[in-house]
């Protein structure tokens, strides 16, 4: 039981010092940085069933080392629907990996990841279906990702729901991203 609770307080702090929620999104899952031609835009078409907050992860060196750089977080209101969550980079943000990252509400169902759609100065990359298998990779110690269906289903440890995230197959999404600034 103390261990419980220290692993939650933990979390707890984490998030409370690690991150911070974008303030400034909009009702259109928006993140509300400088909407600009020259913004990068990633838009995931999600199906999540009730309220939560997302976030992404980037990279502009090449690595996926996603702590060097604060997370974008957004706000998405639960729907039984497909929506679009778009995430608006910082102007002049030019990035060389993703890591998307699939909420923090314990009590979240299955999310369905449709597709993930990359954008730069009018030139875009939608990567659906069983092609989403080929650029990104379940954290396997947090979901399981079901490529062909778009399923993410969060792992449960100790009676907790643990919080989704898809990595990067990096030698696959680095080159593909990188085609959009050609």
């Amino acid at each position: 039981m103390k261990t419980k609770f220290i692993t939650l307080l933990l979390f707890t702090l984490t998030l409370l010092t690690g991150c911070k929620l974008d303030k400034s999104s909009d009702s259109n899952n928006d993140s509300g940085a400088k909407k600009d031609e020259n913004s990068f835009k990633i838009t995931l078409d999600v199906i999540v069933k009730k309220d939560d907050d997302f976030c992404i992860f980037y990279t502009e060196d090449g690595s996926a080392d996603f702590t060097k750089i604060e997370p974008i977080w957004i706000k998405v209101i639960g729907n039984e629907n497909s929506q679009k969550v778009q995430y608006n980079l910082p102007e002049e943000v030019y990035p060389t990996q993703l890591r998307l990252d699939f909420g923090i509400n314990k009590i979240q169902e299955n999310i369905i990841l449709n597709s993930v759609t990359l954008e730069y100065k009018g030139k875009n990359r939608v990567i659906a279906g069983a092609e989403l298998g080929n650029y990104f990779r379940e954290d396997d110690s947090k979901c399981q990702f079901d490529y062909k269906t778009g399923v993410i289903t969060a792992k449960t440890v100790d009676g907790v729901r643990r919080s989704p995230s898809l990595y990067p197959h990096e030698d696959n999404l680095g080159p593909e991203i990188l085609k959009l600034a050609n």
